[in-house]
């Protein structure tokens, strides 16, 4: 992530953090619920706490404790526990540069001292432990919990977090935003209506064009693929799926989940060029290069699936992986219906049938739409995201939403 100077950054003293951590450790225990205390106070450490949030920042392609690193940081993670919503890197990219413009961050004025930004971790890291477990657990309670934490965070700091929306250029009141978006489609609507007007112009059933962007992303896509990889961590041997973004031009992208015909190539490459390299076929193999890595040569890999004209999905599906981009993070279980209606939920067993009630949720479920390789989804509280879809190889009931690779829930 190339980003303008990241203002004053503190190193960490070990001393005054270990004492800090102490009391901030037994505040946070006293804030979790009590059905969880017990294994917050035995399993919560801050050293960990603290690595957690270095790998999350590095990640990012921020420098950990920076200013506007730091407020970045706790702003997304109560953003996204708040409204079920995560951040893109264009849009982290523009909160980051939108805290640095201003003349104090969200946790006070700058320099934020090593206290207050080392409190903001712990906070920070706390809440996304407890999202694990009520993930993993479908604890809706703690969920609700967590969500209204954040919001009260959110609140403390912005306002009403349901009255403000992130973009690429940062946090903006809705009102504002969604003023901006209505010129915006009234300019195209008028521009549309002159040009069906000119001669030559396409008749009324001339299929829709795949939106573009001015970094030229559509033109360049050329497919989104799959590979498996075998991991060994703490706990043994693992297989993660890895989908990868592909574009004629000989780029490669990892970790992204936006849609691949709306995704700003340059922006993307300036906000996380670590994820950028280079592919080239060698017969039916790939050699790909990362940047300031030897080239490797991928023996087995896959190409994705789009979805044809008109096709939905039905049934119910989990998260092979557990998080990902936008609502999918939160709510790694999904139900699509035939006739386009989408519900995501925790973990409940039962019936496709059972779940009806969960399509009326206004925050949870709505309308979605196949174009391709992208997925939109139209919330009924009339929000919308746009992710990266693919079926895999050789059935329609294993797909990819965004960084999700989904199966069947039997």
């Amino acid at each position: 992530m190339t980003l303008p100077s990241m203002a004053a950054a503190y190193e960490p003293d070990q001393a005054l953090r270990d004492t800090l951590s102490k009391t901030e450790k037994r505040a946070l225990v006293e804030a979790t619920p009590a059905a969880q205390r017990l294994s917050v106070r035995l399993s919560f450490s801050p050293r960990g706490a603290f690595r957690d949030y270095e790998r999350i920042a590095k990640e990012a392609g921020f420098e950990p404790y920076a200013d506007c690193s730091v407020a970045t940081f706790a702003s997304v993670t109560n953003w996204r526990l708040a409204l079920g919503r995560d951040a893109t890197p264009a849009q982290i990219t523009g909160l980051i540069e939108q805290c640095q413009d201003a003349e104090e961050t969200t946790l006070g004025a700058k320099p934020v001292s090593q206290t207050t930004g080392d409190r903001a971790i712990l906070r920070g890291i706390w809440q996304r432990n407890l999202e694990f477990v009520a993930n993993s657990l479908g604890d809706d309670a703690l969920q609700a919990f967590l969500q209204e934490d954040a919001a009260a965070y959110f609140r403390k700091h912005y306002g009403d977090p349901t009255q403000w929306t992130l973009s690429d250029q940062g946090f903006q009141e809705r009102a504002v935003a969604e003023a901006a978006a209505e010129a915006v489609a009234e300019a195209v609507t008028a521009k549309a209506a002159t040009a069906a007007s000119e001669p030559g112009s396409a008749p009324d059933s001339a299929p829709a064009a795949t939106p573009k962007t001015s970094a030229g992303a559509n033109a360049q896509f050329e497919r989104i693929a799959l590979r498996t990889v075998t991991r060994y961590g703490l706990g043994g041997v693992y297989v993660e799926n890895e989908t990868y973004l592909l574009l004629k031009d000989g780029s490669i992208l990892r970790n992204f989940s936006d849609n691949p015909y709306t995704l700003n190539v340059a922006a993307s490459k300036r906000a996380v060029p670590k994820n950028w390299g280079r592919w080239r076929p060698q017969g039916n193999r790939l050699q790909v290069t990362w940047p300031g890595k030897k080239p490797t040569l991928w023996k087995t890999w896959f190409s994705t699936r789009a979805a044809g004209p008109g096709q939905t999905i039905e049934g119910r599906f989990q998260s092979a992986d557990g998080f990902g981009g936008g609502r999918v993070a939160n709510f790694n279980t999904v139900a699509f219906s035939a006739d386009g209606r989408f519900a995501w939920a925790s973990l409940k067993g039962g019936s496709t049938g059972g779940w009806l009630p969960a399509y009326s949720d206004k925050r949870r479920s709505g309308r979605y739409t196949l174009n391709g390789h992208s997925i939109q989804l139209r919330y009924n509280d009339g929000t919308m995201e746009d992710y990266a879809f693919a079926f895999y190889p050789k059935d329609d009931e294993h797909f990819v939403i965004g960084a999700n690779h989904f199966a069947p829930l039997k």
